[in-house]
C-alpha cells in the first residue's frame, strides 16, 4: 500500500516543472515587452539622427542651415513618418544650428 507522502513526492517534479514553465512564459512575455519599448526608442532616435544628418549635409552643401524642416525633406532625403512622430524644428538664424526635438505621437 502507498503512503500519502509517496504520492506527493512523485508529483513534486511535475509541479516543479509546471511552475518553472509558467515562470519562463512570464519572463518571455516581459522580455518581448522590453524589446518592443527599446525598439520604439531606437526608432525615435533614428528619426532625430536623420534630421540632424540632413541639417549637417545642408550646411556643408549650401553654407547655411535650412530655415524649415520641409527643405530637408524635399532636398536631402530626410523621411519622417508624420503619423508616428512630431518633429519640432526651430531655426534661429542661417549660421546657428537649428534645434530639433522629436516626439512620438500617441495613437
Amino acid at each position: 500500500m502507498m503512503k500519502k507522502s509517496d504520492g506527493i513526492r512523485a508529483a513534486a517534479p511535475v509541479i516543479l516543472g509546471v511552475v518553472l514553465f509558467a515562470a519562463m512564459v512570464v519572463w518571455l512575455i516581459a522580455a518581448v515587452g522590453n524589446a518592443s519599448a527599446a525598439t520604439d526608442e531606437e526608432r525615435l532616435e533614428q528619426v532625430r539622427q536623420s534630421v540632424e544628418n540632413g541639417i549637417t549635409l545642408c550646411y556643408a552643401v549650401e553654407g547655411a542651415y535650412p530655415e524649415k524642416l520641409d527643405h530637408l525633406t524635399e532636398n536631402y532625403g530626410v523621411v519622417i513618418n508624420e503619423e508616428k512622430y512630431l518633429v519640432h524644428y526651430e531655426c534661429f538664424a542661417a549660421n546657428v544650428r537649428p534645434t530639433v526635438t522629436v516626439i512620438r505621437r500617441d495613437n
